[in-house]
């Protein structure tokens, strides 16, 4: 049963709710990758990765179109024995990308392409094509794949999912080691001419920064781990906070970086450096990774009239964004930008003038935000691979051909520790957030944003043209041309390859 229409909203808020979605942590380290890289090749790289982003998102919402139409012909054939959609509204920030109830019990039940067919043949009419019901990715996936394509599916979300929440176990208690340290530690820190330098040798007694970064990070894991045990959704109230919290900040960084730039603190950006390029580009990825909430974004919308204008005005603003927030931190911190942004903002209490009480409350601010919005997403995330991880291990006992019942200690046990500890013991092993963001963003990345929207809008069109001869699909891909699909996945895997080489040589 659809849920009433005040949990619709109109075109403005999924503008607003869109460009939450896109920027996220991403955004506090792409100013030292886009700085590392060099200006021009950053500037032009993140423009083309935005494009490709915009392409993606379109494919995504396509292939929603083709599962709501197949779905409304199944259930008037009635020749579909589950489930395909939940209802308008009941989207939350992040969910996961497919119920466990919703895999298939045997291979056998998927006809060509993985699709559930029907030996009659109905007319599929353009109005079926409405998004009117929610179908994540995880869903199409089941619906328009072959099974061995599912497994990959969750395969790379769940690849994707533990280096999301290894960057969070590593931002959050770094940027708590970071304000705790600095207090009284007038000594171990210093204002240069660019901005602050951070090097707090000693903390507190014999204790160093490092050392109170696996302090934090131990409270973390003790505190939001257990919760990937239960069943939790992020609330309208709390998304909301997390937003308004996200955009003030970071219109606090630029305002403040061109304060200081404007103040005689300027530094040289790089011009060119080819050895960067790794970070730049799982950096720029993971900062326009969308494509698997747009579901939940999409679908309650009242009118989807001009869906991929807003779309296109989302990106292009996060795009302006992500300039204004590198070119001014290239041009007041140089070389000297930290991995994590945010903290360039920090210095200790006793080191700004007596005069500067704004920004040293802006400091704390700009400090403490990502652990706040960070913390709130940390257990969701878990919960969402603990979905997805149960998923990929049923997929692979249908393949197979085992018995897919989780006995009670594994399913509430086993699995929510398979999802906390590889991520957490990441985050004793290395504080470097720039490797975690470029392996995560240029691996699973390239997979999530590029490969799995062609897969699902190629799959879902043909399977449709071969099911009812016609595909009169209304949201169909502004870049419906072929050679876009061959594009993106050449694009995908010349950049896989090119940072494949490169990583090595830039860490070596």
């Amino acid at each position: 049963m659809e849920k009433p229409a005040a949990d619709t909203y109109s075109s403005p808020f999924a503008l607003f709710y869109l460009f939450n979605l896109i920027v996220g942590v991403g955004a506090l380290n792409l100013p030292r990758a886009f700085n590392t890289a060099g200006l021009p090749v950053a500037t032009v790289l993140i423009a083309v990765l935005c494009l490709f982003g915009y392409m993606a998102a379109t494919f995504v919402t396509e292939a929603m179109a083709a599962a709501n139409a197949y779905a409304a012909m199944e259930d008037k054939s009635k020749t579909t024995p589950v489930s395909y959609s939940s209802n308008v509204g009941e989207e939350n920030d992040i969910k996961p990308l497919l119920e466990p109830n919703d895999v298939l019990e045997k291979p056998q039940d998927y006809g060509s392409g993985g699709l559930l067919l029907s030996s009659e043949s109905h007319v599929l009419r353009p109005e079926y094509y409405e998004i009117t019901k929610k179908f994540e990715l995880g869903t199409m996936a089941n619906m328009f794949f072959h099974p061995v394509g599912i497994f990959l599916y969750y395969l790379v979300i769940c690849m994707f999912l533990y280096g999301d929440l290894a960057i969070y176990a590593v931002t959050i208690p770094k940027s708590l080691a970071t304000v705790f340290c600095s207090i009284g530690n007038d000594n171990q820190t210093s204002v240069n001419q660019t901005g602050p330098t951070q090097n707090f040798t000693e903390c507190i007694g014999n204790l160093a920064q490092a050392e109170f970064y696996y302090i934090f990070l131990a409270i973390i894991a003790l505190v939001l781990s257990p919760l990937a045990f239960f069943n939790l959704q992020k609330t309208k109230i709390l998304q909301l906070i997390t937003t308004v919290m996200r955009i003030f900040a970071f219109t606090l960084m630029i305002i403040i970086a061109l304060y200081y730039i404007s103040n005689g603190n300027r530094a040289t950006p790089t011009i060119a450096d080819g050895k960067a390029f790794p970070s730049l580009f799982g950096v720029s990825v993971y900062a326009f990774m969308c494509q698997h909430s747009i579901p939940g974004i999409i679908t309650p919308m009242k009118s989807k009239r001009w869906l991929y204008h807003i779309m296109a005005a989302d990106f292009i603003l996060v795009l302006s964004l992500y300039y204004l927030l590198s070119y001014t931190g290239a041009f007041w911190l140089g070389k000297d930008i930290n991995s994590l942004h945010s903290l360039d903002y920090f210095i200790p209490w006793n080191l700004y003038p007596a005069s500067s009480k704004i920004l040293k409350l802006c400091g704390y601010y700009l400090a403490l935000f990502p652990v706040f919005t960070l913390s709130t997403s940390f257990p969701i995330i878990a919960i969402t691979l603990r979905e997805n991880l149960k998923s990929l291990v049923r997929t692979l006992l249908i393949l197979m051909k085992r018995d897919v019942t989780y006995p009670f200690l594994v399913d509430r046990i086993v699995f929510p520790l398979f999802v906390v500890i590889p991520p957490i013991g990441i985050a004793f092993g290395t504080q470097n957030i720039d490797i975690l963001v470029s392996v995560t963003g240029s691996y699973p990345g390239v997979c999530v944003q590029y490969l799995v929207p062609v897969a699902l809008a190629f799959a879902g069109m043909r399977a449709i043209k071969k099911k009812y001869g016609k595909y009169q699909n209304q949201y169909r891909s502004p870049f419906r041309h072929w050679i876009f699909f061959v594009v993106l996945t050449i694009w995908s895997g010349i950049c896989i390859v090119l940072v494949t080489v490169y990583l090595p040589l830039k860490y070596a």
